[in-house]
């Protein structure tokens, strides 16, 4: 039987309607992480928050003003095991979206995502659109310069894939879309031969190869982590001290686990200067729109598809 998380962890968003549609959407998330760490501390399960998540907590114990989402990573091991237990013991009101779950993934890691609200992240997307988290798996990779390229060759291949067949924001000159563009058109000349490798090629091949590789990965020495082999966007690799043994800090008022040396960590991510906003330019997020509260008719269309795979 699921634990009674309205009573644990209680769904206010109707309280916080006289804020804006962003914030709206990042206490939604908070809930999800919220009950994502029980889960975890319940099972023994260890994670971390990541990304711009870390680097929010490590600026100012909250969120970058303009995120709209929050990350965390699990090594393979703990990954594994919270998938197994994930769809049993998180509320009905949450989805558990990733290959293995449903026909409609839209990333090659996991995203738990709120059934009652909308964000839209991708205008050509078949996913669920429920504001989420991302939780990323991590593997162990070699310390050998060539063992190692060997080993991130699918993810070369499909972030160059990807930025080659990657459309042209409009407007196409204006403000950071300027810059934005600009490098798209140049990674275009300079790396034209891989327009042939289209996304979604690149994406079914990593899947067909997806166990080989997690498994060759499992015979590496625990001396380094990197985002998953199936993650086919991050090719960071940090030191295994930088991430173990966890810690917790501060995130928007609560505890949650987080990297051993997070300076460190932060600076592999981001550059010694990460502690430094970006120019307010450059301060975006990823959604075209945002919707926290739904009538019943748009709540039932938003998860008409979404089941789970038997």
């Amino acid at each position: 039987m699921k634990e009674d998380f309205n009573r644990l962890f209680p769904d206010n968003r109707m309280d916080n309607l006289n804020e804006e549609p962003l914030r709206q959407a990042q206490l939604i998330a908070v809930r999800i992480l919220k009950i994502v760490d029980h889960v975890c501390r319940k099972h023994g399960i260890g994670y971390w928050i990541d990304g711009g998540t870390l680097l929010g907590a490590v600026r100012n114990g909250k969120y970058i003003p303009w995120d709209d989402d929050i990350d965390i990573s699990m090594t393979r091991e703990n990954y594994d095991k919270f998938l197994s237990i994930a769809i049993d013991e998180l509320p009905d009101d949450l989805f558990v979206q990733n290959f293995s779950t449903t026909e409609l993934a839209g990333t090659t890691w996991t995203q738990i995502k709120d059934r009652k609200s909308y964000i839209k992240i991708d205008n050509g997307a078949n996913d669920h659109e429920g504001i989420f988290i991302d939780i990323f798996p991590f593997d162990s990779y070699s310390e050998n310069t060539f063992r190692r390229f060997r080993e991130m060759m699918y993810k070369t291949l499909y972030i160059k894939a990807f930025a080659v067949n990657a459309p042209l924001k409009k407007p196409y000159f204006q403000g950071i879309n300027m810059a934005k563009n600009i490098a798209k058109i140049l990674l275009k000349i300079v790396f034209f031969e891989f327009a042939i490798f289209d996304k979604h090629y690149i994406y079914k091949k990593n899947l067909e190869t997806r166990e080989k590789r997690i498994e060759a990965l499992k015979g590496n020495p625990k001396t380094n982590y990197g985002y998953g082999t199936d993650v086919l966007n991050w090719d960071f690799v940090y030191k295994a001290e930088h991430v173990l043994p966890l810690k917790t800090i501060t995130f928007e008022g609560y505890e949650f686990s987080a990297p051993n040396d997070w300076d460190g960590y932060l600076t592999t991510l981001y550059g010694s200067s990460y502690i430094q906003p970006p120019p307010e330019g450059q301060r975006l997020n990823h959604n075209y729109g945002i919707k926290t509260v739904l009538d019943k008719q748009e709540e039932e269309e938003l998860n008409r598809r979404f089941q789970y795979k038997k």
